[in-house]
C-alpha cells in the first residue's frame, strides 16, 4: 500500500492540533507580548531536521517543560481508567470508518488491473495508462477536498455528502461488473463508476483523520496519541486484509464466468455502504467546527499581488525576493488579522501579520524545490499495481502446490512496512548512525537509490521471463511453423524446405518432422521456426512413408504471411491448411494456459465445441460436462450472446491427396481462449450452454458427444493448439511460465526499504520543514507529487517507447539513479534546514534567560551534529536568510 495514506492521516491530525495552538498562542501573543524568531543556518552535511516522532512526543507532554504547551487549568489524562473513562466514543466510529473506507478501496484497487484488461478487453499499454489515471485522479482530488472542507461546508459536512459520492461509484462499478464483456455498458458505466470513486476518496482522503483529532480537547494528548495508533491500525488492517481477499474473491466462479468481479467490487461497495452508515452514527455527538479559511486561495492571492506589484508602478524597490512585493501595496490597518495581532499594547503595534505570512510563503517556495525530484519515486513505487502486476501474469504461480494469485503479492508491500517501520526505528538507524550522522534527506537519497535497485532487480527478472514470451517478429517479418498431423501410428515424415523466390529452388537444410510434431520457437528446447519476408512464400514438402496417402511425394505450397505475424502450416492426411496464430499469453491471473482449436477432421465439423474437466469430484460418464461448474467447463459456441462467435476463421484446404474427402474444403478454426490447468476432454456440443440472458442449464439438459481427444495441461501460461480430431497430441505455440512468482519478492522487499527511507522520511521532513500556517499546503503538494508521479507512468507507456519490458525497467532504474543524484546535489548545495517551534510570549526584560531557554529547547529536538553552531553563534537572536525556529515555551 502508499505510505500516504497513514503518514498524511497522522500529519493532518498534527496539523489540526498545531493549527489550533498556533491560532490560540497568536491570540496571546497579540494580547500580550512579543513574538520572536530565532533564525538559523544550516547545511546538509550538518544539520538535521525534528522529526513527526518529536512533535507526537510534543503534544504528549514529554518533551521539557520549556517547550511544553501551557497546561494551565487543564486536567492531564494518563491512566488507562482515566482515558477509557474520558474518551471521546465517537472516534471509534471515525476508526470504523476508515477500516471499512480503507478496505473498500484497496479492495477495489488491487484487483482493478485484471479487470480492465479481461473484462473491458483493453490491451496491455491501455490498462496501465487507465489504472495509473485513476490513480492521477485519486491524489488531485485531495485538493479539492480540503479546499470545501477548510473554506465552506466544514470537515464533517465534506466527509458524509463525499462518502455518498464514493458508495454511488463502488456500486456503479459493481453493477457494471456483472455484465458480459460484450454488453453496450462497457467501458462508460465502469469508467464513470472509477470517475466518482476518484472524487470520493480524494475527497475524504484530508479530512477523517483531521476531523478526529477535532473531537480532542487539551489535556487528553496521550489519548490523541493513542488514536494515532488506532487510526494506523484501521488503515493498515483494512488495506491488508482487503489486498488478500479481494483477489480470492476474483478467482472464484459465478454467474456463469469462470471469476468474479461483481464479487470483488461488491464487497467493497458494501463495506463502503457501512462506513457511511458507521460514521452517521456518531454525528449528533460529534464536534463539528465550522470551516475557517481557504489557505490556497490565500496563498493564490498573495501571489498575484506579489506579480502584480512586481510588474507595475506600485513596486517600492528590490527585495529579497519576489514575493515580497505583496508587501508594496499592504496596509495592517485595512487587514483584521494585522490589527488582532498588534493588540492594544504599544510594543506589538510594529508586528505584521502578513510579513510574516509572507515569509513563510517564501520558505514554502523554497521546499517545493526539493519536490521536484519526488514524483520519479512514485512513477517507480506506483507500479505495482499495473506493470509489476503484467510481469505477475507471465511468471509461474504455483509455489509449493497452492495458486498465489499476482494481485495478492501486493499484501506483502502492506505486510513489511508493520515489519520494517519497528526494524528501521529500533535496528537500522541506530545501527548507521555509529558510522555516520543520519539526516532526512541523506535517508531521501538512499530510499531513492534503493527504488532504483528494486527495478534493476526486476528487470533481471524480466530478463528471465523474456526466455518463456514468444519471439515476436519485427516488422517485414513473418514465423511459419510446420506440424504434422498424421497420427501418430500412421508411417508419414515430412520435410520442408523454405524456397527461394529469386531462384525458385529450396534453400538450407530441411526440416524433417515425424508424425505428430511440430515445430515450435522455444529457444531452450533448440527447435526454430522459418523467418521469411511477408508476402507470398513457397515451401516444399516432401513425403517418406506409406501412409502419407497416395500420390503423395512432392508438392509445393503458397501461403500468403502478414508482417510481424506468427503462423502455422498444418499437414494431414485430408491435406494442408494456414492460419495465423494466437501468441498472447493468458491474462486471467488464475493460472490459466491458452487454448485454440482447429478442427481437421474428416467430416467437416464446424459447430460449438466445449472440454470438460474428466478429474473432478461428481465426474459423470453420461453427464461429463456441468455448465453450472465454469471452472470445469469451458466452451465455443457459434450462436450466444448478442449473437457473437466463438469460431474465429474458416481455413481454405489445399495440396489434398486423392484419398482425401472431396467435400471437405475447408477446416473451422476456434478462437483462443484461457482454460485452468487439469485433465480435459474434447466434445462436440449440441446444445447452448451458456447464455448471460437465460439461466445456464444443468448437466443433463445439453447434449454432448466425445471427440476422442483428452488431454492434460499442468502447466501456467503456455499457449496450444489443436489442428485436428483423433489425436490425442497438443501442439505447443508459446511454452508455459517457468519463473517462478516468488522471484518478485526481493523487488518488493527492496521497494519497500525504500518506501520507508524515501517516503516516509520526505514527508516528516516537509512537515518539519514547513512553517504551521502552510502544514496543509505541503500535505497537499506532497499528494500532489504523486499523481505527478503516476503521470510520468502514463506519458511513458503511451509513447510506447519500449517493445521489452526489460528494457523498460533498466530504463526507469536509471532515471531514478540520476534523478537521486542530483536530488543529492541539491541537499548538499541548495537547501537549509529550518526549525519552528513558538514561544507564547517573551518578555524583553529577560531576554538573555530566554535565550538560554530557547537554546536548550532546540538542543531537545535537534540531532548533535549542529549543537555546536548554536554554541558559536554572537547573537542567536539576529535573523539571517532563510532559516526559522519559533520556540514553543
Amino acid at each position: 500500500m502508499c505510505w500516504d495514506d497513514i503518514v498524511l492521516e497522522k500529519h493532518d491530525m498534527r496539523g489540526s492540533e498545531l493549527i489550533r495552538v498556533e491560532r490560540e498562542g497568536r491570540e496571546k501573543r497579540g494580547r500580550d507580548g512579543d513574538m520572536r524568531n530565532i533564525v538559523r543556518k544550516g547545511s546538509e552535511k550538518e544539520k538535521a531536521t525534528m522529526t513527526a516522532d518529536s512533535k507526537e512526543k510534543e503534544l504528549q507532554g514529554d518533551l521539557p517543560a520549556a517547550i511544553a504547551p501551557p497546561r494551565d487549568g487543564v486536567k492531564i489524562y494518563t491512566t488507562w481508567p482515566e482515558m477509557i473513562k474520558h474518551w471521546p466514543k465517537t472516534t471509534l466510529c471515525i476508526v470504523s470508518n476508515e477500516f471499512c473506507e480503507r478496505f473498500s478501496y484497496y479492495g477495489m484497487r488491487t484487483v482493478l488491473t485484471f479487470y480492465i484488461l479481461n473484462v473491458l478487453k483493453f490491451p496491455e499499454s491501455t490498462s496501465t495508462i487507465f489504472f495509473n489515471a485513476f490513480s492521477i485522479l485519486c491524489y488531485l482530488t485531495p485538493l479539492l477536498g480540503s479546499i470545501i472542507a477548510d473554506g465552506y461546508i466544514g470537515k464533517f459536512w465534506t466527509i458524509f455528502s463525499v462518502s455518498i459520492l464514493y458508495t454511488i461509484g463502488q456500486i456503479t462499478l459493481a453493477i457494471a461488473s456483472t455484465q458480459n464483456w460484450t454488453s453496450s455498458i462497457h467501458p462508460w458505466l465502469d469508467l464513470t463508476g472509477l470517475v466518482i470513486i476518484g472524487f470520493g476518496t480524494g475527497g475524504i482522503k484530508p479530512c477523517v483523520s483531521a476531523f478526529g483529532a477535532d473531537q480532542f480537547d487539551k489535556g487528553q494528548e496521550r489519548m490523541l496519541s493513542i488514536y494515532f495508533s488506532m487510526f494506523y491500525f484501521s488503515i493498515n488492517a483494512g488495506s491488508m486484509i482487503s489486498t488478500f481477499i479481494s483477489p480470492i474473491f476474483r478467482a472464484q466462479p459465478c454467474l456463469g464466468q469462470d471469476s468474479c468481479y461483481p464479487l470483488s467490487f461488491g464487497v467493497p461497495a458494501v463495506l463502503m455502504v457501512v462506513a457511511t452508515i458507521i460514521f452517521m452514527i456518531g454525528s449528533p455527538w460529534y464536534r463539528k467546527n465550522p470551516p475557517t479559511e481557504n489557505v490556497f486561495g490565500e496563498i493564490a492571492r498573495l501571489v498575484g499581488g506579489a506579480i502584480s506589484n512586481k510588474f507595475s508602478k506600485r513596486n517600492a524597490g528590490p527585495t529579497k525576493h519576489w514575493l515580497e512585493h505583496y508587501l508594496d501595496t499592504h496596509n495592517c490597518e485595512n487587514d483584521p488579522k494585522c490589527m488582532a495581532l498588534k493588540g492594544t499594547k504599544k510594543k506589538t503595534q510594529h508586528l505584521c501579520q502578513k510579513k510574516q505570512y509572507v515569509a513563510d510563503v517564501v520558505a514554502l517556495f523554497k521546499l517545493i524545490i526539493m519536490f521536484l525530484p519526488v514524483p520519479m519515486f512514485w512513477a517507480l513505487y506506483d507500479q505495482q499495481g499495473s506493470i509489476w502486476l503484467l510481469q505477475g501474469i507471465q511468471m509461474d504461480c504455483d509455489v509449493f502446490g497452492i495458486l498465489l494469485l499476482p494481485d495478492q503479492m501486493q499484501t506483502l508491500n502492506a505486510v513489511l512496512i508493520l515489519v520494517f517501520i519497528p526494524l528501521f526505528q529500533v535496528i537500522v538507524y541506530p545501527l548507521f548512525s555509529k558510522c555516520f550522522n543520519i539526516t532526512p534527506l541523506r535517508k531521501m537519497v538512499i530510499g531513492g537509490w534503493l527504488a532504483s535497485l528494486s527495478f534493476l532487480i526486476t528487470g533481471f527478472v524480466q530478463l528471465q521471463v523474456n526466455n518463456t514470451l514468444p519471439q515476436l517478429p519485427g516488422s517485414g517479418v513473418a514465423y511459419a511453423s510446420f506440424m504434422n498431423v498424421f497420427d501418430a501410428e500412421k508411417l508419414c515424415n515430412i520435410s520442408v524446405w523454405h524456397i527461394d523466390p529469386a531462384t525458385n529452388l529450396p534453400v538450407g537444410d530441411a526440416y524433417i518432422l515425424p508424425p505428430d510434431t511440430s515445430m515450435v520457437d522455444i529457444p531452450e528446447d533448440g527447435k526454430l521456426t522459418f523467418h521469411v519476408p511477408d508476402g507470398k512464400n513457397s515451401f516444399q514438402i516432401s513425403y517418406d512413408g506409406k501412409d502419407c496417402g497416395t500420390g503423395r511425394k512432392t508438392e509445393t505450397v503458397d501461403v500468403d504471411l502478414s508482417s510481424k505475424s506468427v503462423n502455422y502450416i498444418a499437414v494431414g492426411p485430408q491435406g494442408t491448411i494456414h492460419s495465423p496464430v494466437g501468441t498472447t499469453k493468458p491474462t486471467d491471473g488464475t493460472g490459466e494456459f491458452s487454448m485454440g482449436i482447429s478442427l481437421f477432421t474428416q467430416d467437416g465439423y464446424n459447430g460449438s465445441l466445449c472440454v470438460c474437466r474428466l478429474t473432478t469430484s461428481d465426474f459423470d460418464k453420461n453427464h461429463p460436462c456441468n455448465p453450472k461448474a465454469p471452472a470445469d467447463f469451458y466452451y465455443w459456441e457459434i450462436d450466444y450472446n448478442q449473437h457473437t462467435d466463438d469460431r474465429a476463421d474458416f481455413l481454405p484446404v489445399v495440396n489434398k491427396p486423392k484419398s482425401a474427402d472431396p467435400t471437405l474444403t475447408s477446416v473451422t478454426s476456434y478462437q483462443f481462449k484461457s482454460v485452468k490447468p487439469g485433465k480435459w476432454g474434447l466434445f462436440f456440443l449440441h446444445s447452448l450452454a451458456k447464455d448471460v440472458d437465460i439461466q445456464t442449464p444443468e448437466r443433463d439438459q445439453i447434449e454432448v458427444h466425445d471427440s476422442g481427444i483428452d488431454f492434460e495441461i499442468n502447466g501456467q501460461g503456455g499457449v496450444y493448439n489443436f489442428p485436428k480430431r483423433n489425436s490425442k497430441h497438443v501442439y505447443q505455440v508459446v511454452q508455459d511460465n517457468k519463473v517462478n512468482i516468488l522471484w518478485q519478492v526481493p523487488q518488493i522487499v527492496v521497494i519497500t526499504a525504500g518506501e520507508i527511507l524515501f517516503s516516509i522520511t520526505g514527508y516528516e521532513f516537509a512537515y518539519s520543514q514547513s512553517a504551521p500556517s502552510m502544514k496543509s499546503v505541503v500535505q497537499a503538494l506532497w499528494l500532489l507529487t504523486t499523481a505527478i508521479g503516476d503521470s510520468i507512468i502514463v506519458l511513458i507507456t503511451a509513447l510506447d517507447l519500449f517493445d521489452d519490458m526489460a528494457v523498460q525497467f533498466f530504463a526507469y532504474a536509471g532515471i531514478m539513479f540520476i534523478v537521486i543524484c542530483i536530488y543529492a546535489l541539491m541537499a548538499i548545495f541548495y537547501f537549509d534546514y529550518q526549525y519552528y517551534t513558538k514561544p507564547d510570549e517573551i518578555d524583553d526584560d529577560d531576554e538573555e534567560d530566554e535565550v538560554e531557554e530557547i537554546k536548550d529547547a532546540i538542543r531537545a529536538h535537534v540531532n548533535e551534529a549542529f549543537h555546536h553552531e548554536l554554541d558559536k553563534k554572537e547573537n542567536p537572536w539576529g535573523i539571517e536568510d532563510n532559516i526559522s525556529v519559533d520556540i514553543r515555551m
